[in-house]
């Protein structure tokens, strides 16, 4: 595929995202993507097969984003494994915010998750990698003393995913940015090691 083929496939994803996080799966119609994304109907079904084969690109794109996102901050020595997590996770709480339409990868495993097998299936995996990589970083956390020790590396990342799925329906009903972060920052302050008052 040509560089410019690429490009405008990427284009043409991100534009269809926009439609698919406010509209949801099932009420996202053809013509809105055609729209957006500025492909004629027969070039969008030429391009990608079909609205659910867009609607998994559309997944795969919003996903590798945030693993690079994450990886990229978690890997930069100017950044600890908890200063990582805080990082992604208010960049994903801007997001739902600004949008007032929630945590896309929640709205999907809510919406089209229970009658799409393949779209499922595909969820479970980007929410088990996510886990998994907040596992790690909290795995790096405890070997900093900045976990609170009376939580296990796995017990927090169930624990963070547990909060942004909650935050994802709040942003849905309409909640703040500011809401949302309180929520998220409760979390973070169980999970974090409690430092001593300094003396003054």
């Amino acid at each position: 595929m040509a560089p410019s083929a690429k490009a405008d496939m990427k284009e043409a994803v991100a534009a269809a995202k926009e439609v698919f996080w406010v509209h949801g799966f099932d009420d996202a119609s053809i013509e809105e993507l055609v729209q957006a994304t500025g492909l004629n109907r027969y070039a969008l079904y030429n391009t990608f097969g079909g609205k659910l084969e867009l609607f998994l690109a559309v997944l795969e794109d919003y996903y590798t984003e945030r693993k690079s996102l994450f990886m990229t901050t978690l890997g930069d020595p100017a950044h600890g494994p908890m200063d990582a997590i805080r990082h992604v996770s208010e960049f994903c709480i801007t997001e739902m915010a600004e949008r007032g339409a929630g945590c896309l990868m929640c709205n999907v495993a809510q919406e089209v998750g229970q009658h799409e097998e393949i779209v499922s299936e595909r969820v479970k995996t980007y929410l088990d990698e996510i886990q998994s990589a907040k596992e790690m970083a909290l795995t790096q956390a405890e070997e900093r003393g900045e976990l609170n020790p009376a939580i296990t590396p796995g017990e927090g990342a169930a624990l963070l995913m547990s909060n942004m799925l909650g935050v994802g329906v709040m942003a849905r009903n309409g909640a703040s940015r500011r809401q949302l972060l309180n929520v998220f920052n409760t979390c973070m302050a169980a999970l974090s090691v409690t430092k001593p008052h300094e003396k003054t």
